[in-house]
């Protein structure tokens, strides 16, 4: 009886090291999407600082504005999941590209 007991705590004591050991995997895995959020994110930054730049300089705001409301149409229905959180994006964007300031809004 004694011998039963001691396989039973030596495959409870595998069993918590697997466990621990997928834990780790996890913890490890999920560090490094947030890692990867976060450097999307940033890049994301960027790259608005940069076109907001630009766009402060181009001559037709209002041709950059119908083009880009056409791009936004292609990419919201392309991937429809995404949609709902490129709105504020969007929103921004139109706002540095002027709308409701062009004649024909």
């Amino acid at each position: 009886m004694g011998r039963g007991r001691i396989e039973a705590g030596m495959e409870q004591d595998k069993q918590d090291r697997e466990l621990r050991e997928t834990v780790e995997i996890h913890t490890q895995s999920i560090q490094g999407l947030v890692d990867n959020q976060l450097m999307l994110a940033a890049q994301v930054q960027v790259l608005q600082a940069a076109l907001a730049t630009m766009l402060l300089h181009h001559g037709d705001r209002a041709q950059l504005l119908r083009t880009f409301k056409g791009y936004m149409k292609i990419s919201k229905e392309s991937t429809p999941q995404l949609s709902r959180h490129m709105e504020a994006l969007e929103g921004g964007m139109l706002a540095l590209l002027g709308q409701g300031t062009e004649p024909n809004s």
